[in-house]
């Protein structure tokens, strides 16, 4: 093999890795989002929160597996009630 064909092999499994990896939201996405969200009382959350999960639904991306893992990474830090009231919510979207 020569020393080419080697760099451009390396090359093109880096890009194959790149692309397979999730894509991570940045700061600034986050900050949007919370931007977007910050002045909505809670029925309007939960509006919105329904209508993302009806598209994601409807497109075949919504992953209630994920969804549930990501949830039980952030109980311990939310109160009882909140934990509770966290469960009602992700019990709905079933």
């Amino acid at each position: 093999m020569k020393l080419s064909e080697f760099k451009s092999t390396q090359k093109k499994e880096k890009q194959e890795k790149i692309k397979d990896e999730p894509k991570k939201q940045s700061t600034e996405d986050v900050e949007k989002l919370f931007d977007k969200y910050k002045d909505m009382d809670s029925n309007s959350l939960m509006q919105e929160l329904i209508k993302n999960v009806d598209k994601q639904k409807s497109d075949g991306s919504f992953d209630f597996e994920k969804l549930q893992s990501q949830i039980g990474q952030v109980l311990p830090y939310l109160s009882t009630d909140q934990q509770k009231y966290l469960m009602t919510i992700l019990s709905q979207l079933k």
